[in-house]
């Protein structure tokens, strides 16, 4: 459940109603936090959800995969191509197990049995196009599911339509894993705030999905032999300013930028991800110098939160190529613009991520629950490369060299956590 806070969980508004959701954690095992990875953005934290390694292992460096000014900005990391170490679906293959994921992120390629990936044409946004999305899914399953569940109901948001076919690939197939990615709540936070009254609204959505899920689960016969886990990837702090770095960057002649603001080119290269802003240069040049006197008015104002140079990045896993990264301040994000004020006030409450996982409204959410996972346990903080290990394991298989973290015994029953039919 994408933008799922553990705040949701732990300290949620009073009138919050997400009865699921608070059966699943009561009646199953849970942590108060997950801690993961930076920048604490989709992308990289679910690749980490599936591969129990940091970013710098796995290859998932942001969202975005471009790293030239002015090429394929638009294009995200969709292609599991991308991915340096092993994934729970391909150990699942190794065992003779099957598996289905539904809109989970960096999946186009993927050794998945029926995989319906998240992906859009960058030409036109991230508006979801079934059509777009058959050309790279398993080969005729979009349209078959289509054809068995019909059109979607007018006004039916996207997580609907994914759960329908979620639930479709349950009953018929039957897969040993079944990867599901909903959005919607990350989508709200962004545009009205985290905790706000429309982020409410769509949470409580999302709950009735997990309703169907579950309801999907016992009409396929398989609650007896199905654990089901949420999890999320990153929590989100409410936004007030826009910080434009790349304006003193271009100031600076370090990059060059369009009448609109768009960076064509330059000494450098930048990203921007919510609450952290990356900067990179050649190996074979030092610009540090440079860059810290073109950025030299942001710490003057008190408008970076932190600074970090290569081994602060390599201590929490970042992207090896990065040379700094700047961490906002609360109340305030990065935008990747070039042009206009440093510093914008924005005009509606809104709400990003990330920033450093250790800010703790950052904290994601994790519930294990089904017939191998005890009763009552409180994990309390727990790192999100744990999870994939967790997943595996519930799965029946054992790798001590999958992940950089061993499972979560602590949730299983014992003896079980075995789960292969």
């Amino acid at each position: 459940m994408d933008g799922l806070s553990a705040s949701w969980l732990t300290a949620s508004p009073p009138n919050l109603r997400i009865p699921n959701l608070r059966r699943l954690q009561a009646e199953g095992s849970y942590a108060e936090g997950v801690q993961g990875v930076y920048p604490s953005v989709t992308y990289p934290s679910h690749a980490t959800l599936v591969t129990g390694r940091l970013p710098a292992e796995h290859g998932i460096y942001s969202n975005l995969s471009s790293r030239e000014p002015g090429k394929n900005t638009e294009d995200w990391y969709w292609f599991a191509s991308a991915l340096k170490v092993p994934t729970i679906w391909d150990e699942a293959r190794r065992a003779h197990l099957s598996s289905a994921a539904i809109s989970w992120p960096v999946t186009v390629g993927a050794a998945i049995n029926w995989d319906v990936p998240e992906v859009w044409d960058p030409k036109t946004g991230a508006a979801v196009d079934y059509q777009y999305i058959a050309k790279f899914s398993t080969p005729g399953l979009v349209q078959e599911a289509m054809a068995a569940l019909g059109p979607p109901e007018p006004g039916a948001d996207d997580d609907t339509v994914r759960t329908r076919l979620a639930a479709y690939l349950l009953k018929k197939y039957k897969p040993n894993l079944l990867l599901v990615h909903l959005s919607a709540l990350d989508e709200a936070e962004h545009d009205h705030g985290p905790q706000s009254a429309e982020a409410v609204a769509t949470l409580e959505r999302l709950d009735a999905r997990v309703g169907e899920l579950l309801a999907a689960i016992k009409e396929a016969g398989l609650q007896d032999t199905t654990d089901f886990f949420v999890v999320s990837d990153h929590g989100f702090l409410p936004v007030e300013r826009e910080i434009r770095p790349n304006v003193l960057l271009a100031k600076a002649r370090l990059l060059q930028a369009d009448a609109k603001g768009a960076v064509t080119g330059g000494k450098i290269s930048t990203l921007a991800s919510g609450g952290a802003f990356f900067i990179y240069w050649p190996e074979s040049q030092n610009l540090r110098a440079e860059v810290d006197t073109a950025l030299k008015p942001l710490r003057d104002e008190g408008i970076v939160w932190g600074v970090l140079n290569r081994q602060a990045l390599a201590e929490v896993g970042a992207e090896p190529a990065v040379q700094m990264a700047l961490e906002a301040p609360s109340g305030a994000s990065f935008s990747g613009n070039a042009k206009g004020e440093v510093v914008r006030k924005e005009r509606e409450p809104r709400g990003t991520h990330g920033y450093l996982p250790l800010r703790q409204a950052l904290d994601a959410s994790f519930i294990a629950w089904g017939p191998s996972i005890k009763r009552g346990v409180n994990l309390h903080r727990i790192p999100m490369t744990a999870i994939g290990p967790t997943i595996l394991k519930a799965l029946g298989i054992e790798d001590p060299q999958f992940g950089a973290h061993p499972p979560l015994d602590d949730i299983f029953k014992q003896g079980r956590g075995m789960l292969r039919p």
